[in-house]
């Protein structure tokens, strides 16, 4: 019965680490705004941001009939980091700048009139302009992901975080109960205790590298598309970190178990020989 006990605490205890192991990359990644904002500056997000823009603005201005001098300076790659940033702070911490396209209406309504200041427009060309111009607004916005859903998104992440830290607790606490019943039940045999440890960290690491072998093979990370070309190009490092780490995880308990287990069985062997020379000393 003992023996039974002993591999079904095994058996959870590697279930936990699994679970332990996943929300503990979570938290450190997509539940961390500074590992995400870190990301956002690694990939070149606000320059490939920037550059879609560019892009975008050039196709409207075309349509307009409008010369292309009245898109300059409208909009900067330091502006879109700003503007960003303020998102993503809506996204985490549910504050952050509003985000009205007011500024850019301003410039761009400035650079129009300079460029039109001796043509007399009527009322449908005015009103073309005003269409050009919001238009460009909402271009924009659109880029950089700002559809003002942020205060929803926000409500959604504090729960799914909640639920992460009091998955995290519960975890631990399980961890701890698992490894004071494995000691008690193996008390008067203390290298069980590393040996069934360390079937848990064998059997987390296998588990966490079948996952990540098994990822890769199904999922091209690479050819994740999602949104636009700068988003994408972060969420494939994004996802790609977390395989990696996956991966390291599984590695390290890999070894870690193999390691334990030769050591715990070599500890045993050693005291059991001694005892059996103890004893032929004594006869």
């Amino acid at each position: 019965m003992k023996q039974v006990i002993r591999y079904i605490l095994s058996a959870v205890l590697a279930m936990a680490l699994i679970i332990l192991i996943f929300v503990s990359i979570i938290s450190s990644t997509i539940l961390n705004e500074k590992y995400v904002l870190s990301k956002l500056d690694e990939t070149g997000y606000y320059a490939n941001i920037y550059k879609d823009v560019q892009s975008n603005f050039e196709n409207y201005i075309y349509q307009s009939g409008l010369d292309e001098s009245v898109l300059e300076n409208i909009v900067s790659e330091e502006k879109i980091k700003e503007d960003t940033k303020s998102i993503i702070s809506h996204i985490y911490n549910g504050v952050g700048e509003e985000i009205t396209g007011d500024e850019i209406k301003e410039k761009l309504n400035s650079n129009i009139d300079e460029s039109l200041k001796n043509v007399k427009l009527n009322s449908s060309q005015k009103t073309a302009i005003e269409t050009f111009v919001n238009t460009i607004t909402k271009e924009y916005t659109n880029t950089i992901l700002h559809f003002g859903i942020e205060k929803d998104v926000n409500s959604i992440y504090h729960k799914i975080f909640s639920f992460v830290e009091l998955v995290k607790k519960a975890i631990l606490v399980l961890v701890a109960v698992c490894a004071i019943m494995l000691v008690l039940i193996t008390l008067k045999r203390v290298y069980r205790i590393f040996t069934f440890s360390a079937m848990s960290c064998l059997a987390t690491g296998t588990f966490l590298i079948v996952v990540n072998l098994f990822t890769n093979a199904k999922i091209n990370v690479q050819a994740i598309s999602i949104l636009n070309d700068a988003m994408s190009g972060t969420l494939r490092n994004i996802v790609s970190e977390i395989l990696q780490s996956i991966m390291n995880y599984g590695i390290v308990l890999l070894v870690v178990g193999i390691i334990t287990i030769i050591l715990a069985n070599l500890l045993h062997n050693i005291k059991k020989y001694k005892k059996a020379y103890k004893h032929s000393e004594e006869e």
